[in-house]
């Protein structure tokens, strides 16, 4: 009996499993380069992804995928076999050439690198003085621009004459009498050392610096000045020149209990006559 039912209970299997599965007609999409058709309905897919379909590279684009536009790698770039001169470069602007690609056909332009500047002669744009550095330029000997610039410095002998030569002569009617009218001009003035006083490096010192009858020196100046190692000391009754920056005037107290207002300065260089 049961041998006999087997069949038709096969069979009712059958029509249950197609009664439970899909009850409609697949609406398949399209597939693409990375997916598979997939039915619309039910989501299932059929068949495999069509896989990209690469165009090959070109100057200026990279392999392409003629269904989807997607891209891989680098442009080929352009082949150009012969380049042609058609500017000059020159040492104040850069050239240009120009070349046909073998590959697309393209007309392109390049730049031919600036050329170099040719030395030729330093010019002294800013004269050295004794307050500040001066300046030079090297210069093309093509198109006369700077190629750079350095800064000129005196030596300590040329700072020197620099600044002696600017000293002025003043009376000490002059300055006694107007002290801070003259403050910080350059000065010059001979006399005779009346007194010596050091600290270190630094002398002071009182200067008659006008020679009077009998040759007689008399006006004192009050002198500051810091004397180099390897300068030799300044003495009583040495006959002076010295040049400096007149500072106004100096009060001082005198063994007597009084007080002196003298004109002073402070000597850069002193030279012992």
């Amino acid at each position: 009996m049961l041998k006999k039912a087997m069949p038709f209970i096969a069979v009712l299997l059958m029509a249950a499993l197609c009664l439970s599965g899909c009850q409609h007609q697949h609406d398949w999409t399209q597939a693409t380069c990375t997916e598979a058709a997939v039915c619309k309905e039910c989501g299932e897919t059929q068949g495999e992804p069509l896989g990209h379909d690469w165009a090959q590279a070109t100057c200026t684009e990279p392999k392409t995928c003629t269904r989807c536009g997607k891209t891989t790698g680098s442009p080929a770039g352009h082949q150009v076999t012969e380049w042609l001169t058609e500017a000059e470069a020159t040492c104040t602007a850069a050239g240009v050439e120009k070349g046909v690609c073998t590959a697309c056909g393209e007309t392109l332009s390049q730049e031919i690198p600036q050329a170099p500047h040719t030395e030729g002669e330093w010019i002294v744009t800013q004269e050295a003085t004794f307050e500040a550095d001066g300046e030079r330029a090297l210069t093309c000997s093509v198109c006369g621009g700077v190629i750079r610039t350095e800064k000129i410095a005196l030596t300590a002998e040329e700072k020197k004459a620099a600044f002696t030569s600017a000293c002025q002569r003043f009376s000490y009617d002059e300055i006694a009498r107007n002290p801070d009218g003259y403050k910080q001009q350059k000065a010059v003035f001979q006399g005779e050392v009346v007194q010596v006083m050091e600290s270190g490096n630094i002398v002071v010192l009182r200067v008659n610096v006008t020679k009077g009858k009998y040759s007689i020196w008399e006006d004192t100046v009050y002198v500051t000045y810091q004397r180099t190692a390897n300068e030799g000391r300044i003495l009583e009754d040495d006959i002076i020149t010295m040049y400096g920056y007149l500072t106004g005037s100096k009060t001082y107290e005198t063994i007597f209990g009084g007080s002196v207002t003298i004109p002073s300065m402070t000597a850069l260089y002193i030279d012992v006559n």
